[in-house]
């Protein structure tokens, strides 16, 4: 039976009173954000998920997540019946009417891996019923919705827009801020597959942001969007990199020159660094590579950019290596920070992973510093790692600053002689670190 005009009117209704019953599917960083969200707003919320130990922490109430406004909002849902966690898809997408898919997309020999995707949708249409809504958030290659629409349709005899609804709005949102960042900080992209799904789609988006939708013409269009906005990052950065090298060569500043730069309101470069983590600006790229190259098409600004930001790391190295031998260094690192990115516990990709590596390749030990870690099962078994900084610089002739934690913008020459016993040399991958707190050990800074 179609979906009349009045009945999309009242979805926002039909959420609020439980009428109309959510399911999220993968409670990773995006999937926690966005249950959040709509717990937030009053929604009655199924949390799909296949690890147990989330599945328990949730339904347990002894969850352990640290996204701001998160912890709050799914332990009171939990005591007041609107949210439960379950491991079974199939079950969740048989008790709700609006199924919202946020599993993560990886990467395999440089091709997208969909395959968490498909998993979700298999079992979600197993139980699909008439008018339900489907809404995927993963950054996909280009094209991927109208793929996931032929299996829906062809699996289940069902046509979007008459049987079902499919919604393609992808997630936009940092770690440590995303709640935020959903219903204050950015407009959601939405689109859907014809004009029903669109209205819908204005009217489950209004609820969560305060900000009107930007609704796009296709969900191609939406696709695009999203991966643009991180190629634009990655390759802004990339020159930014590239800049810093011949700053470096030329016996000039990058971070003055940027400033300045940066005072005319047609430029936006970039920082420079140590590297590009996360799970977003590295692999973005790739999946538009995907799609230039399945078209014949050259991107080979985007190919270029991600090779000049993975390589920044065994550059930054082989400027401390020059510096060991010049000076008769010992051989004993301290790396500050394992999270890609500054105050957030995310190391997904960080480029302190290739540091380390370079540095071991050369015959360096290494320490690793990060308030948010204690151990890291995907570090060599010869690589310390702690959260007690004193004890992390303690006899490392060698200090290298890879993440912008704000515990390390203070740091000074007095607080690494003293810890460390010695008077280390400071690399300063990230640019946070004042010279002018630098008069007795040698500061080496990215792009100086």
């Amino acid at each position: 039976m179609l979906v009349k005009t009045e009945e999309i009117e009242d979805i926002p209704k039909d959420i609020r009173t439980g009428k109309k019953i959510i399911s999220i599917y993968g409670l990773g960083f995006v999937g926690t954000a966005i249950t959040a969200v709509w717990l937030r707003a009053g929604a009655t919320v199924i949390a799909a998920d296949k690890n147990n130990k989330i599945v328990n922490s949730i339904n347990y109430k002894k969850i352990a997540n640290t996204e701001p406004k998160a912890n709050e909002a799914f332990i009171e849902a939990v005591n007041n019946k609107r949210l439960f966690a379950t491991r079974n898809i199939k079950l969740a997408s048989k008790k709700s009417q609006i199924k919202i898919i946020s599993v993560p997309v990886g990467i395999k020999n440089d091709v997208a891996d969909l395959s968490n995707v498909h998993s979700v949708i298999n079992d979600i249409i197993s139980n699909l019923k008439i008018n339900d809504i489907i809404i995927v958030t993963p950054t996909v290659p280009i094209g991927t919705s109208n793929q996931l629409i032929r299996i829906i349709e062809s699996k289940t005899k069902m046509k979007v827009n008459k049987d079902f609804f499919y919604i393609y709005s992808p997630e936009r949102i940092a770690i440590g801020q995303a709640v935020s960042d959903i219903e204050n900080n950015y407009p959601a992209i939405i689109s859907g597959a014809g004009k029903k799904s669109v209205k819908i789609a204005r009217k489950i988006f209004e609820m969560i942001s305060s900000k009107t939708p930007i609704v796009m013409t296709s969900t191609k269009a939406a696709e695009a969007e999203k991966l643009i906005e991180g190629l634009y990052r990655d390759v802004n950065i990339a020159l930014a990199n590239q800049i810093a090298i011949l700053c470096e060569k030329e016996g000039v500043n990058i971070w003055e020159i940027r400033n300045a730069a940066n005072s005319q309101p047609f430029s936006n470069i970039h920082k420079a660094g140590i590297g590009v983590g996360g799970y977003c600006i590295p692999i973005y790229p790739r999946l538009l590579l995907q799609t230039a190259k399945n078209k014949g098409i050259n991107l080979n600004l985007a190919s270029i950019s991600r090779e000049i930001n993975e390589a920044m790391p065994a550059h930054c190295v082989n400027r401390i290596l020059t510096e060991i031998k010049q000076r008769n260094r010992k051989n004993k690192a301290t790396i500050l920070g394992l999270s890609f990115r500054g105050n957030i516990p995310d190391k997904r990709m960080s480029p302190t992973y290739d540091v380390v590596n370079e540095l071991l390749a050369n015959n360096i030990k290494v320490t690793i510093h990060d308030p948010f870690f204690k151990r890291d099962s995907l570090l060599p078994k010869s690589v310390k790692i702690t959260n007690n900084l004193k004890k992390a610089v303690r006899n490392a002739d060698i200090i290298i600053v890879a993440t912008n934690h704000n515990q390390y913008n203070k740091l000074n020459d007095e607080f690494f002689i003293k810890n460390s016993r010695i008077k280390p040399i400071v690399f300063d991958g990230r640019g946070i670190l004042d010279k002018k707190k630098f008069t007795n050990i040698k500061l080496i800074t990215i792009g100086n």
